[in-house]
């Protein structure tokens, strides 16, 4: 499989495109003033014990309070400056742990926690909707062949490392380089890799939880002592043993960082990493601009001439699969069976592609063959392997229905970039203002750099023209001086929120 990293950045994102056989895989984004915080450790104090829920709230700096339920707590909370938790793309299994840790004791919230005491805590969920944030006190840091556990000596396996001669090796790898009372998880990456290399993955660990302890000691609560890589980073680190071909980035500054962070990461791989510097934006030149737009709508199209219906509520997330124009060239059963695969085939992109988690019900066409029933639920198993995020998928009911989980870490991709629809009673979404706005700044830059337009009048909702005239006008400043060109940015009653006409001179 071809597979390539795409990354684009401005003055408004940063957005990273991974591309698998010529077609968009996943997509992650992340705005200047609104970086991911998932990953993120902080000192905080707790404000509140609520025992009816066995949880309590804790102050970690953040506009609200964080969740911290009495399960994500350290199994021993003698020692409990620092703890630990699973890296969100990791299984484990074959794990051991020394005697004694293996469960939580039969204590209540209040018995381990006090109203005003400070406490290390790392986020791993951030806030959805009427939910805020949830953290953890089983802190993990992740390195390219391990995640580090710094404060439980708990050793694990990524399932995805089959051979048992490997695991074995790995599993006393890690047990022979381990400081006393830490434990580690070895990623997939680590399959057959010699220890000088997990080695110097594992001090570089250790000497970051080092310098995130003393941070903690020095600083008063609350206060962020450690923050996740960013996107770019991140995705680097975690896919370059995947068979990435290219890592292509179109700002020389960011090119110079990521080919740095390759020569110290994987020397070996450093020249896959190239500037793009074409006057065409690098994600339209690929053809992913366009497939980026299509994740907004609800049906998305099948090659045999079905489709399926994307609908996410704030519960759950429905699929509805349709034959649509497809009638086959066989019998009925045939028909919808080929259907049936190509859609999870369809749906097992789109869960990554649109980054959807929690609750998914998926109703497959109804199939009276038990062995393509079995068929169907294989397909979709392989299918899911590819997926960094986990999921359990149960049998298919009586219905018909396929009803699965996936691990769900932050808003999909729609909830990230839309609100709800003034215009449908809520009841529907549109675009949010910021992503309007970039989508407006956006194309001022294609017009002058692809037209060489000099004066550019763009007419937009009022809402918008208000924001943008108000709060950002240094930006259209910046904007007018790079181009040599006047920018103007004008209100019109009749244009519909997401809407944008454009008036050259």
């Amino acid at each position: 499989m071809q597979r390539q990293i795409l990354i684009s950045v401005d003055d408004y994102e940063t957005r990273v495109a991974v591309i698998e056989n010529t077609k968009l895989a996943e997509y992650f984004f992340e705005r200047r003033e609104e970086r991911r915080i998932v990953g993120n450790i902080y000192k905080g104090i707790v404000t509140a014990i609520i025992p009816g829920i066995e949880a309590a709230f804790i102050d970690i700096g953040l506009p609200r309070n964080a969740f911290l339920y009495v399960n994500d707590l350290y199994p021993r909370y003698e020692d409990f400056e620092y703890l630990s938790e699973d890296d969100s793309d990791l299984e484990s299994d074959d794990s051991q742990e020394e005697e004694g840790e293996s469960e939580l004791p039969s204590l209540t919230i209040q018995d381990l926690l006090k109203e005003q005491q400070q406490i290390l805590v790392q986020l791993h969920k951030e806030p959805i909707g009427a939910k805020g944030s949830r953290v953890t006190t089983n802190i993990s840091l992740a390195g390219r062949y391990l995640v580090l556990l710094p404060c439980t000596r708990h050793i694990g396996i990524s399932r995805r490392i089959e051979n048992e001669e490997e695991r074995e090796r790995l599993k006393n790898l890690a047990t022979e380089l381990l400081p006393e009372k830490m434990g580690a998880i070895v990623r997939t990456a680590g399959n057959g890799t010699e220890k000088e290399e997990f080695k110097k993955d594992m001090e570089f660990l250790i000497a970051e939880w080092q310098k995130i302890k003393s941070k903690s000691e020095q600083c008063a609560a609350p206060a962020l002592v450690f923050q996740n890589p960013s996107i770019v980073f991140r995705m680097i680190r975690d896919m370059i043993s995947d068979g990435i071909e290219d890592i292509v980035v179109d700002d020389a500054k960011l090119y110079s960082e990521v080919l740095s962070f390759m020569k110290e990461l994987a020397p070996y791989s450093a020249h896959k990493v190239t500037f793009y510097d074409d006057s065409s934006p690098v994600f339209r030149a690929y053809g992913v601009e366009t497939e980026i737009s299509a994740l907004r709508s609800k049906k998305v199209w099948l090659n045999c001439g079905g489709y399926i219906i994307i609908d996410e509520t704030e519960a759950m997330t429905v699929i509805d699969v349709n034959t649509g124009r497809y009638i086959g060239k066989h019998n009925l059963e045939e028909t919808v069976y080929r259907t049936n695969l190509e859609a999870a085939t369809e749906i097992a992109r789109q869960l990554r592609l649109r980054d959807i988690g929690g609750i998914i019900i998926i109703d497959f066409i109804d199939m009276r063959s038990k062995e393509n029933q079995d068929g169907l639920i294989e397909h979709f198993l392989d299918l899911l392997k590819r997926d960094r995020s986990r999921s359990h998928i149960y049998p298919l009911t009586e219905l018909g229905l396929l009803q699965m989980t996936r691990k769900r870490v932050r808003k999909s991709l729609n909830k990230s970039v839309t609100q709800p629809c003034p215009y449908c009673k809520r009841e529907g979404y549109i675009l949010s203002m910021e992503t309007m706005i970039i989508k407006i700044f956006r194309t001022f830059e294609e017009i002058c750099r692809e037209e060489g337009a000099k004066n550019v009048t763009l007419r937009v909702h009022p809402r918008l023209a208000v924001k943008i005239n108000e709060e950002r006008q240094k930006q259209l400043e910046s904007l007018q001086e790079r181009f040599n060109a006047v920018l103007k940015i004008m209100p019109s009653n009749d244009l519909h929120f997401e809407q944008i006409v454009e008036e050259i001179a």
